[in-house]
């Protein structure tokens, strides 16, 4: 047991001794990079050493140091970018400004307007209006054609008192206002103590005077309006419904006819697929309401440009880096600038073989890091313009030919006995599917599914074979915030063999004539996600002013000429006085 205790006791201070030259080798190449002015891989190296041995004062004060002079000298040269007009890389270093120093106000500032800088940059010129949108922005609140009511206001205020009633008030207004009207047989006077004010137009008063008494008005010619009781039978007897068309201009169509159907209660609506048109039938009063509803929501969707980027990069500048990627049962490292944050290691993807996959929110400084690498490869840079919550498609790679075989008859209606070769086509390398969906805080949220598929070992008769890892996952990021996806690994095995010529080539015998030398490397493939929003959605405060729908109608109605009507009882033109003037009675145009 002693003999046990003193070997336990030697490999623990061999270990430990390790450990300390290890983070003593970290520590003395972060001095030699904080010497040099090299501030970024000063920070890299002391967040190394720190997670190394989380107790080394020195390492943390470094590390402090050498991050605040790191995003100073990014925050100098993101300024200067951005007086130049280079907004893209301009974002890179103040995102990484801001990263190192989250106190940085001037950063933060600057930062702010290279985002909105961009957008303005990205987004496409809108211009000025068609004919057609000034059309359809001036039809809203078209009304039917027809007869209408004199353009004249109350110009002294009118007060009816306790005598007057239903008719003696309409035919008041008809005779300031030079107009004829006729009564419905079955108007029924009604007490009508009105208070209507100066300057109120004609066709409001009406409507006031109609909601007081339960009647509506018509107009039925030039000059000319019907009186009649404000039920739904009497509406039906003499409101002719319109039918009208909308343009639809963003929105989709099945999507507006449900909410008409549903929400505003439209019985007759029916689409135009031809025109992206749809056709609505209800009552004259209902349709400039509705036309404003379907304003409301027929805007464009945003859209987003999201900048794909795929880098091959080599894994031990990773690990140089601290980008130590997680293994099977252990702990990932998260690759942030800032080492008080923790990244976050999709650990539950059982096809990405021995490869974990890192996902970390900006790591901004090793992004940079990596680019400046000489052995980093660009292997794809595109940019994917989306609107919101459709989904943009990349593919970098290749088409693999897979035969297929199949029985078929020699003639129509023969046995199945002719074998036929097809051929279809795998997809292989990096494919990308990405969702974009905007918050109203330029927060986007990005659906990912990512695949990295390749040609394997020949199968069974020569067939091919295929290796694929998926990562699907929903991330949420700041305008141009850069997302880092790591940990895809690809291993390539060469073999070269070296021989004398002639001796080489005999059986068995050959081997001693020559060298076999086996080369493996190991290279990570990274993707960056880069969106910038390019478009917002075009609301305004009338959009979301709630809108008051009549159920049956109200106020007064425009029809067209000659309509059908019954026969009046009353006369059309009334000149007599009112009976019984109330004194308080005070009226003028």
């Amino acid at each position: 047991m002693p003999i046990r205790r003193r070997c336990l006791a030697i490999v623990l201070v061999v270990l430990a001794a390790a450990a300390s030259a290890c983070a003593t080798s970290t520590l003395q190449l972060a001095r030699e990079a904080d010497r040099l002015q090299d501030y970024d891989l000063a920070v890299a190296r002391y967040a190394r050493a720190l997670r190394e041995d989380p107790d080394n004062d020195e390492a943390r004060q470094g590390l402090e140091r050498a991050k605040l002079r790191a995003a100073e000298e990014h925050f100098l040269r993101g300024r200067q970018l951005a007086a130049r007009g280079r907004y893209d890389d301009a974002l890179v270093e103040l995102q990484v400004a801001a990263e190192l120093n989250p106190g940085h106000a001037d950063a933060a500032r600057e930062l702010q307007n290279v985002r909105v800088a961009l957008r303005q940059q990205l987004a496409a010129e809108t211009g000025d209006r068609t004919q057609l949108q000034e059309l359809l922005a001036r039809s809203v609140d078209l009304q039917p054609a027809g007869p209408s009511l004199p353009d004249v206001s109350l110009d002294a205020e009118i007060r009816t008192g306790s005598q007057a009633t239903t008719r003696s008030v309409y035919r008041l207004l008809a005779e300031l206002a030079g107009i004829s009207v006729t009564f419905d047989p079955q108007v029924v006077d009604v007490p009508a103590p009105l208070t209507l004010q100066r300057g109120l137009p004609l066709a409001t008063a009406l409507d006031i005077v109609g909601r007081a008494t339960g009647t509506f008005y018509l107009v039925t010619a030039p000059g000319a309006i019907l009186v009649a009781p404000d039920t739904p039978m009497v509406r039906r007897e003499y409101v002719d419904d319109v039918v009208r068309q909308f343009t639809i201009q963003n929105a989709d169509l099945k999507e507006v006819m449900d909410a008409l159907r549903i929400v505003a209660d439209v019985r007759y609506v029916a689409p135009v697929t031809g025109t992206n048109t749809i056709l609505v039938r209800d009552t004259p009063d209902r349709m400039p309401v509705i036309g404003r509803f379907i304003a409301a929501f027929d805007k464009a969707r945003p859209e987003v440009v999201v900048n794909v980027e795929v880098l091959e990069v080599d894994r031990s500048k990773l690990l140089e880096y601290g980008l130590q990627l997680a293994s099977p049962g252990s702990d990932g490292i998260s690759g942030r600038a800032d080492v008080n944050r923790e990244g976050m290691t999709l650990e539950a993807l059982r096809n990405l073989g021995q490869a974990d996959v890192l996902m970390t929110n900006i790591p901004a400084l090793y992004y940079r890091l990596l680019k400046t690498d000489t052995r980093t490869r660009t292997l794809a840079n595109p940019h994917i313009r989306m609107t919101d919550g459709t989904t943009g498609v990349a593919q970098f790679g290749q088409r693999i030919p897979v035969p297929t075989l199949r029985v078929a008859p020699i003639t129509q209606g023969g046995l199945e006995i002719q074998p036929q070769t097809q051929f279809t086509y795998q997809s292989i390398g990096v494919n990308i599917n990405i969702t974009p969906r905007t918050h109203p805080n330029d927060d986007i949220t990005l659906g990912l599914e990512i695949e990295l598929s390749s040609l394997g070992p020949p199968g069974f008769d020569g067939l091919p074979t295929f290796g694929s890892r998926t990562v699907k996952t929903s991330i949420r990021l700041r305008d141009g915030e850069t997302n880092i996806l790591a940990g895809l690994i690809r291993q390539d095995e060469r073999t070269e063999r070296r021989t004398i010529p002639g001796l080489g080539d005999i059986p068995v015998l050959g081997q001693l004539f020559g060298r076999t030398a086996r080369e493996a490397a190991q290279t990570d493939v990274v993707i960056m996600l880069t969106p910038h929003i390019i478009r917002m959605l075009d609301l305004s405060e009338e959009d979301l002013r709630p809108l008051r729908l009549p159920r049956e109608g109200a106020g007064g109605v425009v029809i067209e000429p000659a309509p059908q009507l019954p026969p009046p009882r009353d006369p059309i033109v009334d000149p007599t006085p009112l009976d019984a003037p109330d004194p308080a009675l005070s009226s003028g145009f």
